[in-house]
């Protein structure tokens, strides 16, 4: 073969083999930003407390703390406004144990606490005149009527930036670290996947000293609730 053959191989040879290592390090590169992207979802749905591409099934704990009622709301409330119901549960938890919580402003119809607050979700007038729906789409809302209580809720914390940013849409609702982490402890604990007679991590955190203000008045849950955070914390 002549030098002026041999040379046009050779460069098409070394041209060959560069392209085929651009090709592998393009493949590599892919499955690195797929499985990347892969753990990035993963972690909004744990970081957040959930996502509105995420439905968790009821754990055994929810199954068996939360009436059937309550349940089927939490869960209609949070398809309609793409929520996690975990979240919806977790709060209505922590206000009045899903209805059962004697104090009169959990109970009784047109009942409100010292600061103005009253119903299932705990609602202020204020709020609620605002965010209040019903239901149904009949008739005037009901602050003591828990669909509506559950469904204004999940009304309530989208406007404040839910599924996004739960923590903050939580601290909008009630303005308390502690009430935050006692949430997203109930949530995580009402997720199948999630159960576990441990306490989260969010829960052990010890809840920021602060002055309490009008809106962080205490139902009976709210107070046991947040007696129990403290003794795991050793606060």
């Amino acid at each position: 073969m002549s030098a002026r053959i041999a040379l046009p191989l050779a460069l098409l040879g070394s041209l060959l083999a560069g392209l085929a290592v651009l090709g592998a390090c393009a493949l590599l590169l892919a499955l690195a930003v797929a499985r990347g992207g892969a753990s990035v979802a993963v972690g909004e749905v744990v970081g957040n407390g959930g996502s509105s591409g995420t439905t968790f099934a009821p754990s055994a704990e929810a199954r068996a703390d939360i009436p059937p009622s309550y349940l089927a709301l939490y869960m209609q409330a949070a398809a309609r406004f793409g929520l996690d119901w975990t979240i919806l549960a977790g709060i209505g938890r922590v206000e009045c144990d899903h209805g059962r919580d004697p104090a009169p402003s959990c109970t009784v119809e047109g009942q409100l606490n010292y600061a103005g607050a009253g119903g299932p979700a705990q609602f202020l007038v204020s709020t609620w005149q605002r965010y209040g729906i019903s239901a149904t789409g009949q008739g005037p809302p009901d602050m003591w009527r828990p669909s509506d209580a559950i469904f204004s809720m999940a009304n309530y914390l989208r406007a404040c930036g839910a599924p996004g940013n739960y923590p903050e849409a939580i601290y909008a609702y009630n303005h308390a670290w502690w009430y935050v982490a006692g949430v997203l402890a109930w949530a995580r604990r009402y997720r199948a996947e999630f159960a576990s007679t441990v306490a989260p991590r969010a829960a052990r955190a010890r809840p920021p000293r602060r002055r309490r203000d009008a809106r962080e008045s205490l139902t009976g849950t709210r107070r046991r609730s947040y007696r129990n955070i403290r003794a795991v914390s050793g606060s």
